[in-house]
């Protein structure tokens, strides 16, 4: 009996250590890092979503200060001048720029507003947990597109126009192309209530992202894509005279389901806070998720 317990410790000791190593790795993968912008908010945009902004622009600039960028570029830097003091806004990063992912808050982001005659400027502080992005990440083509305004008609009935401008009443499309197969899902954030809507997988595809081949173009969201050929179109509205809408693309190697409700049935929509938990769960175990965010800006 000595000699098997002898090996049985032995093996267990070693499924232990193979645990650690594995939760160290992961581990280490994390880093707590931190990061301020100053963001000179557009007479157009709301305090909210102003403030979003400052918020995003913060956390990309110390992604950007702890992992780097993916190529060397000269970003466009705004200069103002407050109570006699001269200041430039945070470097122009984006999702697509840095080489890392923010995972969580460690603590609530600090803001400070500061105003003048001419404008007003947010300043945010934020610090959490972020991870390397690794070289498993691809290059997307993804596009927005206008078809203009529907009269009516259930299809658009002119070729789709790439932009992020749109009027009310507008077809809207994404074209989408990947060099690997994967998987993608589309959402909308409403910036004025912080609702996501779920625009793809459709309403009858039992939430699971939908599955696209490399190097092949799709047009979703309206009666271009082959699967869906009867599928009314989506159209971009507002009450307001000007508002801004994010187009949100979660795109994997592998693939995955979007947030389930107690009976089994994915949302087609929820509001901001659930979708970001979803993500960040989503991210953390797929470490081949890409997001990426598009700015739709909506006019009267």
């Amino acid at each position: 009996m000595t000699p098997n317990n002898t090996i049985m410790k032995k093996e267990i000791g070693t499924f232990f250590l193979l645990i650690m190593l594995v939760y160290g790795a992961y581990a280490q993968q994390k880093k707590t890092v931190c990061g301020e912008a100053k963001y000179v908010v557009p007479e157009t945009q709301s305090l909210v979503e102003a403030k979003r902004t400052a918020i995003q622009q913060a956390r990309l600039q110390a992604l950007a200060e702890e992992f780097g960028t993916v190529v060397m570029q000269t970003n466009t830097t705004a200069m103002h001048t407050m109570n006699g003091e001269t200041n430039s806004t945070f470097n122009s990063f984006s999702e697509n720029d840095v080489r890392g992912v923010w995972d969580e808050d460690t603590k609530e982001p600090e803001i400070k507003i500061l105003t003048d005659n001419d404008m007003m400027v947010i300043h945010a502080k934020v610090c959490g947990k972020a991870h390397e992005i690794k070289s498993n990440q691809v290059e997307l083509l993804i596009e927005p597109l206008s078809y203009g305004y529907h009269h009516k008609q259930q299809q658009p009935s002119r070729p789709g126009e790439v932009t992020t401008q749109f009027c009310h009443n507008d077809f809207f499309g994404v074209h989408f192309k990947s060099p690997v197969n994967g998987y993608l899902a589309l959402f909308i954030r409403d910036d004025n209530n912080d609702i996501v809507y779920v625009q793809l997988p459709y309403e009858n595809s039992n939430g699971s992202a939908r599955a696209v081949k490399s190097n092949q173009d799709y047009t979703f969201l309206n009666d271009q894509d082959p699967e869906f050929p009867n599928r009314p179109a989506v159209i971009l509205t507002t009450d307001r005279k000007i508002e801004n809408n994010t187009l949100i693309v979660v795109f994997s190697k592998q693939t995955f389901d979007l947030p389930l409700s107690d009976n089994g049935k994915y949302f087609p929509e929820m509001d901001l806070t659930k979708f970001q938990k979803w993500l960040h769960n989503l991210r953390k175990h797929d470490e081949t998720v890409q997001v990426q965010e598009i700015v739709l800006t909506i006019h009267q």
